[in-house]
């Protein structure tokens, strides 16, 4: 295989693929699945939490326990939060294989506490348990898109990148499934739940050790031939096609220095794709995705649905969004990052006006149909949101920074993502008794889509099949839907060089 054929393949090689799909494992999968894990096993964990109060004597009201464990739900975003600093020192200091690793690690020791705090009927154990896993989560979740990155051609990076997004939803399908009270959601079983995220996590930690870093960080810190193996590896070429793209790696990365977290603030291009990168992770939880993923079941039996149907909704919505990332796998590098976020965001802002809608309706007629109704349109946001803006906030970051700055920018874009989210979830409830259900859903999430939509057309570059430098070049351009007329231009010569 050629370097012109490799840099036209849209599709990852059979290595890419396996490696992408194992690390997602420890970051993506494992971050979905403990969002929604917690929810239809609600119960269980009330009344663990109450039987861990009652063991100390204190006595409280079912208010005051669902105050509690709203806290302890949350705490897993403050170690999230935190551990999101850590991201740009462990990937630096260890390379992206070995702080992805030491993440697992710590992962493991989590779910382990959380065991123990079964046994133990102790919810404080369970809490600290839950920090510690929403840190080393949120690292793991940082440094494998960054890994996949860097490890993938640019003509593929969309669609191996995609990874991140699909296994997340895969991880909301399996937890909503299994953490149902008929399944492992019970008080006698739910620890269960993270016996199995520790066994999966042992597994990718096993495979972890067999596999090579990548070919930009080896080259970085001027390990050329690991870097030349690791590209052969993973991109299924031949050595002198290695060798040809180590010398274009290597020129790019004399023009860059180090970046830290606070000294990529002096890098003009770096802050730039740094900011975007984070309005569109924030953006894409102040789509409504966040109150979905954690109040689903409550929304649905809020309009009228049973326990039951509500369930099964809440597993309906969930395929739907595995197919959402399926389906952006035909259209992320073909149509490009830029349209897919543009087109999808003013949509959302539509239907999430339609859904706040039919909430009201059910609140003035009690008409279930406008339940399921409910039911048809969280089904669709769900839908298009996993085309476009889900999978590309995880990895558009790492396309809009070079190399340099990849692993601060990732780092201030984790920490603001964690963060905003946190404070969603926070909010959602006062503002929801505040303002009720349909109210607080419009306030909190339509204008967030349209505003989101104004700043990404303005300011956001297509990435596809580019470097950042090649990306910027076109940012004073004039605007289209699909990037500029200059960065098209651009792409056609640079083909015609090429051939």
């Amino acid at each position: 295989m050629d370097d012109e054929s490799l840099k036209k393949s849209s599709f990852p090689s059979r290595n890419l693929a396996v490696i992408a799909f194992v690390v997602s494992i420890g970051g993506a999968f494992n971050f979905g699945y403990q969002l929604l894990i917690t929810n239809p096993a609600q119960d269980a964990f009330l009344s663990f939490t109450n039987a861990s109060l009652t063991k100390q004597n204190i006595h409280v009201s079912a208010n005051e326990l669902g105050d509690i464990w709203g806290i302890i739900v949350s705490s897993f975003f403050w170690g999230a939060t935190i551990g999101s600093f850590l991201i740009q020192f462990l990937s630096e200091k260890l390379g992206r294989i070995r702080g992805l690793i030491f993440s697992l690690v710590i992962q493991c020791i989590a779910c382990a506490l959380t065991i123990l705090s079964y046994f133990m009927t102790s919810h404080i154990v369970y809490t600290i348990s839950r920090i510690i896993l929403g840190g080393a989560i949120s690292v793991s979740l940082g440094i494998a898109p960054i890994f996949i990155t860097e490890c993938s051609p640019s003509a593929c990076r969309g669609v191996v990148s995609l990874i991140t997004g699909i296994m997340i939803q895969v991880a909301l399908v399996f937890g909503a499934t299994i953490a149902m009270p008929q399944i492992l959601g019970t008080s006698d079983t739910w620890w269960m739940l993270y016996l199995i995220q520790l066994v999966l996590t042992l597994n990718v930690i096993v495979y972890c050790l067999f596999i090579e870093d990548s070919p930009s960080y080896l080259l970085s810190i001027g390990k050329s031939e690991k870097a030349k193996k690791s590209l052969i590896y993973y991109h299924d070429i031949t050595e002198e096609d290695a060798e040809i793209l180590l010398i274009d790696m290597d020129e790019a990365n004399v023009k860059q220095e180090v970046l830290g977290l606070f000294s990529i603030f002096k890098d003009k291009m770096s802050v730039k794709g740094c900011l975007l990168g984070s309005l569109c992770l924030v953006a894409t939880t102040y789509s409504g995705i966040a109150a979905i993923n954690s109040f689903a079941f409550e929304i649905l039996v809020s309009v009228g649905l049973s326990s039951l149907e509500a369930s099964i909704g809440n597993i309906i919505i969930c395929l739907v969004t595995v197919f959402g990332n399926i389906s952006a796998s035909f259209l992320i590098d073909k149509q490009g990052r830029r349209p897919l976020l543009l087109i999808i965001f003013g949509l959302l802002a539509v239907n999430n006006i339609i859904i706040s809608g039919l909430m009201y309706g059910f609140d003035r007629s009690q008409n279930v149909w406008m339940g399921w109704g409910v039911v048809a349109a969280i089904a669709f946001f769900s839908f298009i949101i996993c085309i476009g803006p889900a999978p590309i906030s995880f990895f558009i970051t790492g396309e809009l920074v070079s190399q340099k700055a990849r692993g601060a920018a990732c780092t201030w874009a984790n920490v603001i993502f964690y963060g905003t989210r946190s404070i969603l979830l926070s909010v959602y409830y006062p503002i929801k008794v505040g303002l009720g259900g349909p109210l607080a859903y419009f306030v909190l999430f339509c204008p967030s889509c349209i505003l989101t939509t104004v700043i990404l057309y303005y300011y956001l570059p297509e990435t596809k099949g580019k470097t950042p430098e090649q990306a910027y070049d076109d940012a004073n351009n004039s605007l289209l839907l699909c990037g500029t007329k200059n960065s098209n231009e651009k792409l056609l010569n640079d083909d015609k060089v090429e051939s």
